[in-house]
């Protein structure tokens, strides 16, 4: 579960890394699920190489499913949104394998962004997500790099404009170019295997290439307060509810509340 301070860490910070329950064959199964999801390609001949890859809302396996309808995320999910009852609201799964001879480099982003109004209701009008680590991270190890506190000022910056204030948050990328310029220096999100951080995307945040030379692998799951209602882009939008009905259909019968019917 989440401690009280734990939970004040997240508020304030935006991300905080807790323990789970899980143990160490699960987070191995899940793993391997996503080595087989998400192998590493040497370039074509006329191809740049990719070393990061990824996955959303298109993948069955039971290993990474028993993860995300486990009754731990559901728990702290509750806690963190304060509600009585959370529903799913997207998965993914990421892959970052080593790059020989790159610098240290990193993005900056927001994912969505929250009024302090959605901040400061009952339920909370905001994703609560969960990067399970499946590989230790460390400083070399593609960390995510975020600004603590950051979400409080772009949360502040938008109850500010009468036309955003109110208005149901929607899940849209925007670069650290088009932020206000003013925040907190980045940090690495630290873990060790089977750690999760739990976080918001509406705080700058980022990637960051792997110089380490092992791969950086995590289970991304993510909630809402049952009943509110998050916007996603319209390709996101039907491949959420194609992935919904066959949850319905996968989920063990005592977990399948986890998923709203249409």
């Amino acid at each position: 579960m989440i401690s009280a301070e734990q939970l004040r860490i997240f508020e304030e910070q935006g991300a905080v890394t807790i323990d789970t329950p899980l143990t160490t064959k699960e987070i191995a199964a899940a793993a391997a699920a996503i080595d087989a999801l998400l192998p590493f390609k040497p370039a074509e001949p006329d191809q740049a190489p990719r070393f990061r890859y990824g996955a959303t809302c298109n993948y069955y396996e039971s290993a990474l499913l028993n993860l995300v309808q486990h009754p731990f995320f559901e728990a702290v999910a509750k806690r963190v949104l304060r509600a009585d009852a959370i529903r799913f609201f997207q998965t993914a799964i990421v892959a970052s394998y080593p790059q020989p001879g790159s610098e240290f480099s990193y993005d900056q982003h927001t994912d969505i962004q929250y009024s302090l109004e959605d901040w400061a209701a009952t339920p909370r009008r905001i994703v609560c997500s969960f990067f399970l680590w499946l590989t230790d991270v460390n400083k070399r190890r593609a960390p995510m790099m975020y600004r603590p506190g950051s979400h409080r000022l772009v949360a502040a910056a938008r109850s500010a404009d009468p036309m955003l204030k109110d208005a149901i948050p929607g899940v849209q990328g925007i670069k650290m170019a088009n932020l206000p310029p003013e925040y907190a220096a980045p940090q690495p999100v630290l873990a060790q295997a089977g750690q999760v951080t739990v976080l918001t995307t509406s705080m700058v945040h980022g990637g960051s290439t792997n110089i380490n030379n092992e791969p950086r692998k995590a289970l991304v799951m993510t909630y809402t307060a049952a009943g509110i209602e998050i916007g996603l882009p319209e390709n996101q939008a039907a491949t959420k509810r194609e992935y919904d009905a066959k949850l319905r259909e996968l989920l063990r019968p005592e977990r399948a509340h986890l998923v709203a019917k249409d």
